[in-house]
């Protein structure tokens, strides 16, 4: 009998089912509908056979060992079984945002700061002993040319090493720059003129460093999303503690053991930073090998393009203190050791500049923190020419200005990944690339410019100060329409 054979839990439910199905539903295409009876007993009939089936196909699976044929539970009204299948698992988060992995990326990064941002905030030290020794025939604006260039290749090589950093050339890059940067330093101990310095600390150190700087920034970014800038902020640090070790290390060496064993020593102490950096710094995102070096389309995204006009005009007056501290001091008759370690001052008060607003930033957001510090770095450019004839308005100078504008480099990448969409997040070098490539032509011309008002000035540094201090404020102008525009397509102004 049909209602005996049908007893198990399949049966079961397949009747269920076929009772709950309209008659209309299984009618045939027919002018003529066939009788609700007939219609019932024929969807019966077919619920029997199938049920008799599937326990045939139920027991030959048992007998091998197979799991039964799983028979789900009937969906819940209003939802469609074509729908349950469609259902995904909820995202996982793509960034670790943390982990002894991420960190000891972090800490190369910090390593590869250490070296290449702690020797160009350091160049002001170079300035003086050149100006004095082996440069004292030259301007001080052809002095600054070296410093400057070097800045400029730091940020200019960018584009290539971050077209290498997205095809997932890493290792390739910080090796590589290893060996140059190392070679360059070597050699700075042996030149004698101008071209053979501009050639191994200009030409040479800042090729490598900027093969190295994009690489190990990059990298944190494929490892922290929430905490991006935070570590960033560590990664920054690097920069203010070379700052202050590399002028006490050459300060206190130059005297003693010369400049021959000076460089050697300063050679040594970044060969091993650099060794560091080589063996904790990697990629995680897939690498991306197909695009162009230069990618110019990046410039649609229009508060990509405020942000990198604002960071340019910033940097064209930024390093004029960096660069020109230590002479103007000694030129006014501060104290000679507050002037020979204000540059040191400077460097480490630009450490609590880093980690502060970094810190910040990752709840305020990069640019609510970066345009605050970077409107009082151009007021304190101002008033740099009163303070710094003063051994008490030199430290206090000295101090403020380092806590403003430490902001400024460590916020850089921060702010291109913020407005970076997620989609976007594989192209993050060639973006930064880009923006480095652009604010690398006014690195090269900020302080010989500088350099050259001064010498046309005979020796005043008004001229210098009022084109510094106009052109900081008149990029963070740039830099204030940027987060609007930032602000209304995210719909906060915590951006």
């Amino acid at each position: 009998m049909a209602s005996t054979t049908a007893s198990t839990p399949a049966r079961d439910h397949l009747e269920l089912a076929a009772a709950r199905t309209s008659p209309l539903d299984l009618a045939p295409a027919s002018s003529v509908p066939p009788s609700p009876a007939s219609t019932v007993t024929r969807s019966l009939d077919n619920t029997t056979a199938t049920a008799t089936a599937l326990e045939d196909q139920s027991a030959q699976e048992k007998e091998k060992g197979g799991p039964p044929p799983p028979f789900a539970s009937a969906p819940a009204d209003g939802v469609l079984e074509g729908d349950i299948e469609k259902v995904e698992p909820a995202p996982v988060a793509d960034f670790p945002d943390g982990g002894w992995r991420a960190w000891l990326v972090v800490a190369g990064g910090f390593c590869c700061s250490f070296t290449v941002w702690g020797s160009s905030n350091s160049f002001g030290i170079w300035q003086s002993h050149y100006a004095s020794y082996q440069l004292a025939d030259r301007t001080p604006s052809d002095i600054s040319w070296i410093g400057s260039f070097q800045l400029c290749m730091v940020m200019a090589c960018a584009v290539l090493s971050g077209k290498l950093f997205d095809a997932g050339y890493i290792r390739y890059l910080l090796c590589g720059g290893t060996l140059l940067y190392t070679a360059g330093l070597f050699g700075l101990a042996y030149t004698q003129n101008y071209a053979q310095i501009f050639l191994a600390q200009g030409l040479a150190c800042g090729v490598a460093a900027g093969v190295i700087f994009l690489g190990a920034v990059s990298s944190v970014s494929h490892w922290f999303r929430a905490r991006r800038a935070t570590a960033l902020g560590i990664l920054a640090c690097g920069s203010s503690i070379g700052g202050v070790a590399y002028p006490l290390l050459i300060n206190n060496l130059l005297p003693k053991i010369g400049f021959e064993h000076t460089v050697w020593a300063y050679g040594f102490l970044t060969l091993g930073f650099l060794l560091i950096a080589c063996a904790t710094v990697n990629t995680r995102l897939p690498p991306r090998k197909d695009g162009p070096i230069l990618d110019f389309t990046v410039f649609k995204q229009l508060e990509y393009t405020l942000f990198v006009a604002g960071d340019s005009l910033i940097m064209w007056g930024l390093y004029l203190p960096y660069f020109y501290t230590q002479s103007y001091a000694r030129q006014h008759g501060v104290d000679s050791n507050i002037a020979l370690y204000c540059l040191s001052i400077l460097n480490a008060a630009s450490l609590f500049g880093r980690i502060i607003p970094n810190y910040l930033a990752d709840t305020y957001g990069a640019f609510t923190i970066l345009i605050p510090n970077c409107i009082a770095s151009g007021v304190l450019v101002f008033a740099w020419i009163g303070l710094c004839k003063s051994t008490a308005g030199t430290v206090v100078f000295a101090i403020l200005y380092g806590l403003t504008s430490g902001a400024y480099v460590s916020m850089m990448p921060v702010c291109v990944a913020s407005i970076t969409p997620p989609d976007q997040m594989n192209r993050i070098g060639i973006r930064i690339a880009m923006a480095f490539l652009t604010i690398s032509i006014f690195a090269l011309t900020g302080t010989p410019l500088s350099g050259a008002l001064i010498t046309a000035s005979n020796g005043s540094y008004v001229g210098a100060v009022v084109f510094s201090g106009v052109v900081v404020l008149l990029g963070s102008a740039f830099l204030v329409w940027a987060w609007w525009v930032t602000s209304r397509k995210k719909g906060t102004r915590w951006v």
